[in-house]
């Protein structure tokens, strides 16, 4: 296992020699906590880190505490790049890892050596690598044909990569809107399509458990339903999660899918329920589902407001250290953090809405139950991210939602 002190100084030197790191200073200016009773929960600040305008955020924390993020960069024209910021420091350091891309999504994983891997979707399947020396980035199932929005990725406990992703695309450029795995065996990526229900996969989001089995929850959309698939040994199953409230031609559920699994290995995911058409205007809810004796329980933790846009659809579950589930995501353009606090889900307002409904959201807990989330800043665009330290506070009951919130 590499020390990440070793990782910070190779990625520093990396950086300095080949791509001209940028450091950028943090701004701790403190947010108010949204919430005010003797229970736990978070106080804010906000660090900068690319003044580049940022898209795509994807962040993940190590088991150090050092945070990575990939994003892409730029305005017209795309760069992925990423960010390090090394436990216990307050400094940033980015770096270009590919140039001049169309538009494209990202997202990030640390394997069992600390190394981070990002996949990123430029009409291709690509993965970045980091080896521990320098970054390897190469094409994933190459001929198959065009790739579109969200990709995910996990390790399994012998470090082994697994990919999810949705094609768009055949080589002949005809359609095919399904979702795509892979898993790396010897060197080579074994792809496969999952599922050909409709158009699925658009928001997908993959969890290697301690056997090195794969679990995906992805969205069907149309007609809106979100799906949970699962490989027992032997071959893939697959099952309903949750279907739309009001009928399958004005809303849709699992847009924005997370999945992850607690430390008493019970599987989560956060998600959308939205209207998304156009002649709609009306609410759309947050949701947790939580498996339990093999059928999901569903709770709505929050009315939001959303257009049609598929990239305003961020959400994000982790846990802390008590194995309280924690969710960002996003409201009308505001930026929000919601914690179960072991008897009822607490909401917190980190970034107010400005009129500009893309933020490009993404989090995680870290080991000492900080929680970092990336995203666009909806007044310059640049890349910032906001850090939640635990605390003991008093909160206000209206910030409180009940956990026997309506189901549907």
């Amino acid at each position: 296992m590499i020390p990440h002190h070793n990782l910070y100084m190779r990625l520093t030197r990396y950086v300095v020699l080949v791509l001209a790191t940028s450091v950028v200073s943090t701004c701790a200016a403190a947010l108010p906590a949204y919430d005010v009773n003797e229970k736990q929960t978070w106080s804010w600040s906000i660090e900068d880190v690319d003044v580049t305008p940022a898209r795509f955020t994807a962040l993940a924390v190590d088991q150090e505490g050092s945070v990575h993020v990939a994003y892409a960069a730029g305005a017209g024209g795309y760069d992925l790049k990423y960010a390090f910021r090394p436990a216990g420091s307050a400094k940033w350091f980015t770096m270009q890892l590919e140039k001049e891309y169309s538009n494209f999504a990202t997202n990030i994983g640390i394997d069992k050596k600390g190394n981070p891997h990002v996949c990123f979707t430029p009409r291709q399947m690509r993965y970045a690598s980091w080896n521990g020396k320098s970054w390897e980035v190469q094409q994933v199932d190459a001929a198959s044909g065009g790739v579109e929005y969200s990709c995910s990725m996990a390790f399994g406990s012998d470090g082994t990569p697994h990919l999810a992703w949705y094609q768009t695309h055949t080589p002949a450029n005809t359609l095919y809107l399904h979702i795509k795995y892979a898993t790396l065996k010897d060197g080579v990526w074994m792809a496969r399509t999952l599922d050909f229900d409709r158009e699925c996969g658009k928001w997908n989001s993959v969890v290697v458990d301690d056997e090195g089995r794969p679990h995906i929850a992805y969205s069907v959309f149309p007609p809106g339903e979100l799906k949970y698939g699962w490989f027992d040994g032997k071959e893939w199953r697959f099952t309903l999660v949750d279907t739309p409230h009001q009928g399958a031609t004005r809303y849709a559920v699992g847009l924005g899918v997370s999945l992850a699994q607690d430390q008493k290995k019970q599987f989560f995911m956060s998600y959308y329920e939205s209207p998304y058409s156009a002649d709609v205007h009306e609410s759309g809810m947050l949701k947790v589902a939580k498996l339990e004796g093999g059928k999901w329980k569903i709770t709505v933790v929050d009315q939001v407001e959303k257009t049609t846009g598929w990239a305003e659809y961020n959400s994000q579950i982790a846990f802390d250290s008590h194995g309280n589930p924690h969710v960002s995501y996003e409201d009308g353009g505001g930026l929000k953090h919601a914690f179960w606090d072991g008897e009822q889900w607490r909401v917190q307002l980190i970034v107010g809405a400005t009129g500009e409904a893309l933020i490009y959201s993404s989090m995680k807990v870290a080991p000492d139950d900080t929680v970092f989330i990336s995203y666009r800043d909806p007044n310059d665009s640049i890349l910032r991210v906001a850090v939640g330290r635990p605390m003991a506070q008093k909160i206000a009951k209206s910030a409180a939602v009940a956990p026997d919130s309506p189901k549907h």
